[in-house]
This record gives structure tokens, sequence and C-alpha cells, in this order.
């Protein structure tokens, strides 16, 4: 296993890359201000640009370093824009059991597009082509299936439904856990 840090990938329709300050209005028009988005996440809703720094903790300088090679953090860019309309992150890097979080959020002008589908498959495939994980788990809440499909349709299997397990916007929620191995990613690469 060797981290990489946030390394551009590509796929048809999308750039993921590294943030950059200029990515703060888009992303804050695109993504973070509509509370369908908010609604599923932890931090709190957003309701100007302000919000994202000093609520969200996110686009501040040191939010902007991409000095940790396990840091994974990518705007997700739609290529015919040029316009970043979402984000995807690897959290929690265990080196012990070499396996990481996944998590993502997609505007709502973007979605049923299989955009988020796309993006989280270039995720599973540089994780365990690249960086050499063994693991790659994500939750969803129960209440937000849109998110469980796109794990589905990339390969990964529903583990557990941990009750009351989580914290978001909506409240205390269930949390579903869907999951990929190397070994289940290489059985599907070789379909």
């Amino acid at each position: 296993m060797e981290h990489k840090g946030t390394v551009k990938l590509e796929t048809p329709r999308l750039v993921l890359r590294r943030f950059e300050p200029d990515d703060l209005e888009p992303m804050f028009e695109n993504c973070w201000r509509h509370a369908d988005v908010t609604k599923w996440t932890s931090y709190a809703p957003m309701t100007c640009l302000e919000d994202v720094q000093n609520n969200a903790g996110m686009f501040t300088e040191k939010w902007l370093l991409y000095d940790d090679p396990r840091r994974y953090s990518w705007a997700i860019v739609e290529k015919a824009s040029g316009q970043p309309v979402g984000r995807m992150f690897g959290m929690h890097p265990d080196d012990n059991i070499e396996q990481v979080e996944l998590a993502y959020e997609l505007g709502p002008d973007w979605w049923n597009r299989g955009l988020m589908t796309e993006a989280v498959e270039a995720a599973l495939r540089f994780f365990f082509e690249e960086v050499g994980l063994n693991r790659v788990f994500a939750y969803h809440a129960e209440g937000n299936p849109a998110s469980g499909r796109v794990m589905r349709k990339c390969g990964m299997t529903c583990e557990a439904t941990l009750r009351r397990a989580g914290r978001c916007n909506n409240g205390i929620i269930d949390m579903v856990c869907y999951g990929m191995l190397a070994s289940d990613y290489i059985k599907k690469a070789a379909e």
C-alpha cells in the first residue's frame, strides 16, 4: 500500500482534481446551498459563502493544503461546463487494515445522470489499483437510498444497517454500510 494523496483522475465526463480557491463560489452555488444536499451532511447548512468557511470549515487555508499523501479530497468537475459540481473524499485512512471510508456530494442539477457512479468508480479504481487498499467502505443515511444505488452500481456490497448510529441535519439516522474488498474489485474488473 502506498498513499498518493489527491491526484487528478479523469472519466469520460468528469475530472476529479484538487480544490482551488476559485472553486468556492461555484461549489456553493452548484452544491452546498441546496438543502437537499446538506440535509444528509453532518456540517451545518450553508446559506452564504461565509458559511462554507465559518460553519463547515472548508476552503480555509489549512483545508486547501494538499501536502499530506493520506489526504483524499477531490472537486468533481463536469468537463462540459468546467464547473465543480460536487466533491468526493476518502476519510479516515486506516493503514493497519488498509482501508478508507468514501463520502461524496453532488449538486442536485447533476443528479440522475450517472455522474456520481462514474466518479465513485474512478475513486475505487484509484484506491485499489494505485494505492493498493484492501477495503473501501461508505455509509449512507437510510433515508437517502439514491446514495446506496450509486454504491450498488459500483459493485459495493451492503454489509449492515447500523440502527440510529449517525447524525445529520435530518437528526439521528440509521446508517447503511456498503463495502468493497480488493478481491471484489478484481473479480468485478474481470467480468
